[in-house]
């Protein structure tokens, strides 16, 4: 159709006609993108709305359920340590049992020789080191044990460590001060313990320890007969000098642990000290 005198819509204007393209499509964009972000700051607010009352008695619920159904476990895998007394990886081997309170640790090189075997039973430690041929027996208490990997674990975040999943302190008050997260306080308003949770999953990514000084960070979750793990734990002291890392390889649940597992031979070279000596 011819357009006469009129001429289009684009000759009508003194830009170019790919002038005039260019700035239509900056037009657009601009809006399409004014109008996203407003859309996302809207998505994202709605998403950053503490937990509700109902929503936190179902997580803790599940953390209790999940914490009362492992009653023995196996771990095989690796474990990492940094900026410690050795730095590199090495294999680990435990066994643990909730009632009475046992954990067997062996840690070992990749090519088989022993680094250090630990024994927490009941209040006990004992540990075997194999770099200075020594025997350390005495009270188990976090400051002890630190003595040997990094940060001040215990006896619920060593379990929790091991094990692959957190377990709940003893607290008075809770509160949701964002998504995905839950403060547990103590009778004087203490915080206790803090939880992150994967949005998705609401399993447990993180809890933080203001009173130990430590962040148990959990990732990479499988799924055994309802028990839930994470393949990878990492703890770190809460100004991040110092790491732990455990990588699961194999983990098995609720069997029979005999007895002669936890037991530690010492060496005949072997020089005994008490754990009070290395304080």
């Amino acid at each position: 159709m011819p357009l006469g005198n009129h001429g289009s819509f684009l000759t009508r204007f003194s830009l170019p006609p790919f002038l005039l393209y260019r700035s239509l499509f900056s037009f657009f964009t601009l809006a399409f993108i004014l109008v996203f972000s407003s859309c996302a700051s809207l998505y994202k607010s709605t998403l950053s709305k503490p937990l509700d009352t109902q929503q936190i008695k179902n997580i803790l619920y599940t953390i209790k359920e999940q914490d009362k159904k492992v009653s023995s476990f196996y771990n095989l895998g690796n474990i990492i340590v940094k900026n410690w007394l050795w730095e590199s990886e090495a294999n680990i081997l435990v066994a643990g049992t909730r009632n009475p309170f046992r954990i067997k640790i062996e840690i070992t090189h990749a090519w088989g020789q022993p680094i250090l075997h630990f024994l927490i039973d009941g209040g006990i430690l004992e540990v075997l080191s194999f770099s200075d041929n020594k025997r350390y027996h005495g009270q188990f208490t976090p400051k002890a044990l630190s003595k040997f990997i990094p940060c001040e674990f215990d006896d619920n975040l060593i379990w929790a460590a091991l094990r692959g999943y957190p377990s709940l302190l003893e607290f008075h008050g809770i509160t949701s001060s964002g998504a995905n997260q839950i403060t547990l306080f103590d009778e004087g308003a203490g915080e206790v313990q803090r939880i992150e949770l994967y949005p998705e999953s609401l399993l447990p990514k993180q809890i933080f320890l203001p009173k130990n000084l430590i962040k148990l960070a959990f990732q990479d979750f499988e799924e055994d007969n309802g028990i839930y793990y994470a393949k990878e734990v990492r703890a770190n002291d809460m100004d991040g000098r110092r790491s732990l890392i455990v990588k699961s390889r194999k983990m098995s649940f609720n069997r029979i642990i005999p007895d002669q597992i936890f037991f530690i031979e010492k060496p005949p070279n072997f020089e005994n000290l008490s754990l009070e000596k290395i304080y």
